[in-house]
């Protein structure tokens, strides 16, 4: 019987939702920035493009550290591990992806500490609530918590020979 594994569906459809919102902040970084420099070569400088360029630009971070995990993008020094019997190398595997977890958990935590902070602050040029800004650090660190959750799964389910998704 076929096990469904309903992190690795989630996992999935926010990755694919995320992606679209990755390049949908690149493509506005790209065109607000464009407009910045012809309105400042030939009319006056737009006093609020770099504001929310720079906001575009931490939104695409956060985010795309998300995909990034989900694809297993990040740096990693791994001959050591790799020269690990089997075993042992999945044990650290999973040790690493707890740890992982771990962090992911304290990062949605302070976000959410930091947001409760910034609940009055507006921005100088655009004047938008700075908590719509920071919302997105507990929500790429949330995303990478389901993403590692999936991760979990399907490195335990390596070992029983299930294909992983």
């Amino acid at each position: 019987m076929k096990e469904i594994n309903i992190f690795g569906k989630i996992s999935k459809s926010i990755d694919a939702f995320v992606n679209v919102l990755v390049f949908i902040a690149i493509v506005g970084m790209i065109v607000v920035i464009s407009l910045q420099i012809i309105t400042r070569v030939f009319f006056d400088a737009l006093i609020w493009s770099e504001e929310l360029s720079r906001y575009l630009l931490v939104w695409a971070t956060f985010l795309g550290a998300s995909l990034s995990y989900k694809r297993g993008m990040h740096i990693a020094v791994t001959f050591v591990v790799d020269a690990f019997p089997a075993k042992i190398s999945k044990i650290v595997k999973l040790m690493s992806i707890l740890f992982c977890m771990m962090f992911f958990i304290i990062g949605l935590k302070y976000g959410i500490d930091y947001i409760n902070m910034q609940t009055f602050q507006v921005s100088a040029a655009l004047r938008i609530p700075m908590k719509y800004v920071y919302i997105v650090i507990p929500a790429s660190f949330g995303i990478m918590l389901v993403h590692s959750v999936d991760i979990l799964i399907d490195t335990i389910k390596q070992d029983k020979g299930c294909v992983q998704s």
